[in-house]
Formats: C-alpha cells, structure tokens, sequence
C-alpha cells in the first residue's frame, strides 16, 4: 500500500466522524457541487466529506427502520481486505484463501441445519438471487431436461401471501411469468385445500418465510408436510431475515424445520448485523447446484479444478462475501451477537407493553417490534416517520401501525425510550397544527 493511498485513507476515516444529514433528492442537487480551481487533494477531501456529511449512518442508534444496520466491526474490516485484494472466485488459482474460507463457513452452517454429506451451498449477492437460484434448482430436480430445452408448457410455485416479492421477480427471470406465482394464506389454507391446488396445477416448488419481511413471521408447513413427499414438491425456506437464528444457541430453536426444507436461503448481512452484503443458499441435494448451471469452459475450469467454486454457479464474477462471514466466525462471537439482536427485541416489546401510550401489534415476532399509538385523534403515521426522520430517528410503518427492526448493534435501552418519546410528541405537534 501506497503512502499517498495511506494518507487518502486517513482523510476518509477522518471525514466518517462528521455530522450526518438527511436530505430530499433536490437539495442534495443543490448541496452536492464542487468550487472550481481545487488542488487535487482539496477536491479529494471536499469529495469525501460531501458523501460522509449527506450519506446516512446505519450505525446510529437512532437507525431502526430497515433490516440491516450498520455491520460490525470486523465485518468492516473484512470488507477492507476484500476490497484491497480484488480477487475473482470463481477459480481455486485465483482465490485459493478466500475459497478456502468460503468452502469451510458453508461446512459449518450446514452443520447447524442439519443437512448431510451431500448438502452444497453458495455465497451469492443477495437473498432475491439466492431465492432465484433455489427455484431453478428445484425446476431442474423436477424437470431436468429444462436445462437444454426449456419447456413448453406453465409450472407454479406456490407461497405465502405475506411472501417477499423476490418470488414474483424469480418467476419472472425463469420465463415463467407471475400468473404461474400461487399465492395462499397458509393460517386458513387447510391441508386438503393445499393437495386441490397441487393436483390441479403442474406445482414444482412452495416456498415459506422464516421472518416476513413487513411482520417478521415465521411460517410453518407442517400441515401440508403429507402433501409434499406426496407430490413431491420442493421447498424452499426463504430465512434471509431470521435465519441467523441459526447462529444461536439459544435461539436455533426456531430453525428445527430447516432441516426438513431442500433448500434455504439466508441473508447475514440483515440480522446478524455483517456489512452488506453477505447472503448464502444451502442445497441439501448440493450437486444440483452444478448439475443445474454447469456449462464446459475450457477456457476458465481445467482439470485441477475441484475445488472452483464456479463450476456449481451461474456467476463468473463472485465476490468474496463468504470469506467476511467466515472472518467473522474467527473474530467475533456470532452466537452472541445473534442472540442480543434476538434479546433487544424482546425488550423493547416488553417496554411497549408497559406503556400505555402505545399497544404493541404482532407480538409473535422475533425480529421485529410493529406498535401503535393509543389515541382518539388520526394519527398521520407517514407524518410521523417523516418528522422523526428530519431528527435523524428512523423507523418504518405498515399501513397502520410502526414498526422497529432492532439489528444495529448500537442500539440501547435509551434509543428506546427516546424513540417512544419522541413518536409521542410528534405526534402531538402535528394534531396542534
């Protein structure tokens, strides 16, 4: 490394401590312009402190509006690597430490599924794409000829109602279109309803959530478990917002069914609070991963290629995302960490119960406190939220009600209770106006 790039370096750790602001789209078009007649070095660090003063800090307390925070610290070193390395895994030869990592850290989370010998997985760049690839792999184990061929004839996956849309996107990128995306309430959907649905459709796939991403549910199909090995439908469990239960002890509880699952998708870089991004599919049948995407490159897969990660994915181009989780596993205390995300939760619910200002919604989350207001006034909930986020507090809201995703690490007992305040006086501004 360079020591202008350690000097440049300096300048940007320095300007990550700035004062952070939110802004609409047309002032930051206003704010973001650079003098004229700057050195190189004064544009830098204009450039520099620009972004860090109007881009948003994750890693505030205060940010509990989306699932993810703002990493841990050794993810963000991890990153540091990756970035300087700039290396390619696609091939052993060209990234034989972060394949290895990468191959060790897969071993490892199977393990906590449950998962045999002949399970697989991949590090891919994000949980849609991660879902995406679970469905081909499934299209493939039911119609394996689609490989070559395609087909020529509609097939249906089938999910829940409260599904993230990442299904809907994956239907439309096989060519399958989403009138062939069934969609069922799974809570009033009786099990000889589920078998009507499978008999009359051409179903290769149902996919349940491990943490809906609005609510934080945790779907179970135990009722239509006779139905699937019937049929012999796959199913895919999309958990990339509870599935660092997963790294638990106390909580892996809540993962018991992965095991029975074909495949399911995980994305570390939400709960389990690692810089973005960081998403993994695990296969139980691991060679449909190959069998499904490999194609003969003798170009780039040569015969001391066992161990290229490539030759089981669609991408060419893969970033070392695995190796920052395994990094991680090395440095930090994972089981801890995802058990205090779990934990904070659970606190914050229990504040909301004891205050009878608010009245907490969906108590059956892991991830997620949804509450509301107790008032006889309107509460304007997106005025709410968009006032609060002026103050540099970041919640969301779901039709009716707030809803708080405890993820960053930096969150205590008075983020909450400032919160809460806050949200109330708020609203009491805006019912005064």
């Amino acid at each position: 490394m360079s020591a202008e790039l350690r000097k440049k370096i300096e300048v940007v750790l320095n300007a990550l401590e700035n004062e952070h602001e939110y802004c609409s789209f047309d002032e930051l078009s206003e704010r973001v312009a650079f003098g004229e007649g700057l050195s190189k070095e004064e544009r830098f660090k204009a450039v520099v402190d620009t972004v860090c003063k109007y881009t948003l800090n994750t890693k505030d307390p205060n940010w509990m509006a989306k699932l993810y925070g703002g990493g841990t610290e050794m993810s963000f070193l991890a990153e540091m690597i990756i970035s300087y390395y700039n290396q390619n895994c696609h091939t052993y030869s060209s990234s034989p430490l972060f394949t290895f990592a990468e191959e060790q850290i897969l071993k490892k989370i199977i393990g906590y599924v449950g998962y045999g010998e002949r399970a697989s997985g991949l590090f891919l760049p994000g949980g849609s794409y991660c879902t995406l690839v679970g469905m081909i792999c499934a299209r493939y184990k039911k119609f394996p000829g689609s490989k070559r061929a395609g087909l020529n004839h509609p097939i249906q996956v089938i999910t829940s109602v409260n599904s993230h849309y990442s299904i809907d996107k994956g239907a439309i990128m096989m060519g399958m279109g989403t009138d062939n995306v069934i969609k069922i309430d799974f809570e009033k959907t009786t099990a000889r309803e589920f078998e009507e649905i499978v008999v009359n459709n051409n179903v290769f796939m149902i996919n349940s959530t491990c943490g809906t991403t609005s609510e934080g549910t945790i779907e179970t199909l135990d009722k239509y478990s006779d139905v699937l090995r019937k049929y012999n439908i796959w199913h895919h469990i999309d958990a990339c917002v509870s599935g660092m239960a997963l790294f638990s002890t106390k909580y892996r509880y809540l993962t018991s069914n992965f095991k029975h699952a074909d495949s399911v998708t995980i994305d570390c870089h939400k709960c389990l609070n690692l810089n973005q991004q960081c998403s993994l599919l695990l296969v139980k049948e691991g060679d449909l991963l190959s069998d499904s995407s490999r194609i003969t490159a003798p170009y780039l897969f040569h015969k001391d290629s066992e161990h290229d990660i490539a030759n089981r994915s669609f991408q060419c181009g893969r970033r070392a995302d695995g190796f920052k989780l395994w990094f991680c596993d090395q440095l930090d205390d994972l089981d801890a960490q995802a058990t205090l995300i779990y934990d904070r939760n659970a606190r914050l619910k229990q504040l909301i119960a004891e205050d009878p200002r608010f009245k907490g919604v969906l108590e059956y989350s892991m991830t997620h406190t949804c509450f509301k207001l107790v008032t006889d006034q309107e509460v304007q909930i997106h005025e709410i939220t968009a006032a609060l986020r002026k103050e540099g507090i970041f919640i969301e809201y779901h039709t009716d009600y707030f809803r708080a995703v405890i993820v960053n690490e930096n969150i205590g007992e008075d983020t909450f209770k400032h919160m809460l305040d806050r949200i109330i006086a708020t609203h009491e501004k805006l019912c005064s106006k």
